[in-house]
């Protein structure tokens, strides 16, 4: 499957909000891989966009939307998928993507993020991503573990401590 690029990402949540039909404005959440290359750059490319709304009712025309974006762009029918909804814990808002009258495009907050990949923590990627989101949170290792526990996906919470402690270790030095 080919990788998607920053502009390649902007340019479909662009033809996205085109192809939403008018009426009330969509909030949609992006989080994962490309939260982390439309908000840091982080790296080059992603899979797909991890993105969620709690609007249960819109979710139809979304993905409806998002099908004729996959036709129009040549992209995977499932660019836009939900499939991370399950380790959404709790809500931190962060960062407005982009914004116009039929679409709004947000991501979680950093400590979120950070929560998510630490549950996750499948692969280097991951390492990577976490180190990067880690770096963009200030404080000492508790306060820091005190905004990104709460986020932990339930039943993941022993692996993503760990994975915490091995990854401030490595970056900010023992206790």
């Amino acid at each position: 499957m080919e990788r998607l690029t920053k502009p390649q990402i902007l340019c479909a949540l662009e033809a996205l909000a085109t192809a939403l039909p008018a009426g009330p404005q969509t909030e949609l959440w992006v989080v994962g891989g490309a939260a982390l290359v439309l908000l840091y750059e982080a790296r080059e490319t992603t899979r797909d966009v991890d993105a969620f709304t709690l609007e249960p009712a819109g979710s139809g025309e979304l993905r409806a939307a998002a099908g004729s974006v996959a036709a129009l762009l040549g992209l995977p029918r499932d660019w836009l998928n939900d499939g991370v909804k399950g380790y959404v814990q709790g809500f931190a808002p962060g960062e407005v993507l982009m914004s116009g009258p039929r679409l709004v495009v947000r991501t979680l907050a950093a400590h979120q993020l950070l929560a998510m990949k630490l549950s996750a923590w499948r692969d280097d990627l991951d390492v990577a991503d976490a180190r990067l989101l880690l770096s963009r949170i200030s404080g000492d290792r508790a306060s820091v573990w005190g905004q990104v526990e709460p986020h932990l996906v339930p039943g993941r919470e022993l692996k993503a401590q760990y994975a915490f402690e091995d990854l401030w270790e490595a970056d900010r030095g023992p206790a």
